[in-house]
């Protein structure tokens, strides 16, 4: 009897951790990561009729050299998902990035960040955590750190004027995500997803039907993950200048590289 006794409460403690989705801190130590360069940057017109949005430069680097070099150690290998104009950022990257292989997966058209990401669920084979994120703002590489320091689902945060554009996070007193909404017109908080974040294995397990414009938002995946007891965190940017038009570039060189 004693014997049966120990056997649920070793199943009731099991089952009960699954529910929470408790992850390793040692899988810090050897993450796979995802960037999303698939996007035209319409907002970026006319300098992306001829250039990705990824390939644009602030102080003579890349975009994308500024995503790449806010990665931290922990990351071994790179997927980069590619669209618009992919060749030219395969051709200025190749196939690999300071020791760290990198691989390239197309999406055909625009479908959103969730399907972008799913594009990498073969690659993602084995993981339990990866990294995420996108290939067109600029970030401070000790935010970026501390996000997958912490080892668990966890999305980067800061807060803006206007959130209505964004991914907005309201959470508890601990940090951890209770509501996320992507682009509300009332939004209940001015924190939202500054664009790096790390995702449980099992987000591919939960597929979400695309919205009116046809594209599949990461938000909704995770709000379901979230009913099904699933435990997303989050860790403040250090350094975030979102890109969004021509004039970003200009006030992004103010800050990193301001004439003298």
């Amino acid at each position: 009897m004693l014997f049966l006794m120990h056997g649920l409460a070793f199943e009731l403690f099991f089952k009960i951790l699954w529910l929470h989705k408790s992850y390793s801190i040692t899988r810090i130590f050897n993450m796979k990561a995802v960037i999303i360069a698939a996007g035209e940057g319409t907002r970026m017109r006319p300098l992306t009729y001829t250039t990705p949005k990824q390939l644009l430069r602030v102080c003579g680097k890349t975009l994308l050299e500024y995503v790449l070099e806010a990665l931290p150690a922990a990351v071994s290998e790179i997927v980069i998902i590619v669209g618009y104009k992919g060749s030219d950022i395969q051709k200025f990257l190749g196939d690999e990035w300071r020791g760290k292989s990198v691989t390239y997966i197309w999406q055909e058209r625009p479908q959103g960040t969730a399907h972008a990401v799913s594009l990498a669920k073969d690659f993602l084979q084995g993981e339990t955590l990866f990294l995420a994120g996108y290939a067109d703002d600029i970030h401070g590489a000790e935010g970026v750190g501390a996000l997958v320091a912490q080892g668990r689902p966890c999305f980067m945060v800061a807060e803006v004027a206007d959130p209505r554009k964004f991914g907005v996070i309201v959470t508890n007193t601990a940090g951890k995500i209770v509501s996320f909404e992507e682009k509300p017109e009332q939004p209940k908080s001015n924190l939202v997803s500054s664009g790096f974040f790390v995702l449980p294995i099992e987000i591919f397990d939960y597929p979400v039907p695309p919205r009116e414009n046809g594209e599949e938002y990461i938000p909704d995946r995770v709000v379901k993950m979230m009913q099904d007891g699933y435990e997303f965190y989050t860790e403040r940017s250090t350094q975030w200048i979102p890109i969004g038009y021509p004039q970003d570039l200009e006030e992004a060189e103010k800050i990193l590289c301001p004439k003298k």
